[in-house]
């Protein structure tokens, strides 16, 4: 189970949250429930757990239990890792939701968090050549 305030629960955290907007989103027309996980039971979301619909529901729960078993400490951005822990479809799923949440992250709480992926992206690419 993940444990709060540590650097993976963080990742999941996050995740969830960009999901959140995502559904919010594309999914307008299905109903949305608050998340049911072993991360919102092990107290990792700080405010409320995220409104979401049945399959970014089940997204996040496979993002928490992929994030919690990551053999890598720390654990890298999923995106320059090379293990490849996401099965084909989630990591497809994943990347959508990225692709969308992640430009907006720039304009609420997450902007710092947003810069410094970013940056880090850059580095782990740069070292990839």
């Amino acid at each position: 189970m993940l444990k709060k305030g540590t650097q993976k629960a963080k990742d999941a955290v996050l995740v969830a949250h960009f999901t959140e907007w995502y559904c919010a989103a594309h999914h307008a027309d299905r109903s949305r429930v608050a998340l049911v996980s072993d991360g919102v039971q092990a107290g990792i979301y700080r405010r409320k757990a995220p409104l979401l619909c049945e399959e970014c529901a089940q997204f996040v729960r496979y993002v928490e239990l992929r994030t919690e078993k990551c053999p890598k400490d720390p654990k890298p951005f999923c995106a320059v890792c090379e293990i490849k822990c996401y099965k084909p479809r989630m990591a497809l799923y994943s990347r959508e939701v990225m692709r969308y949440s992640g430009p907006r992250a720039l304009f609420s709480r997450y902007w710092l968090s947003a810069i410094r992926h970013a940056i880090s992206m850059m580095k782990a690419r740069k070292q990839s050549l």
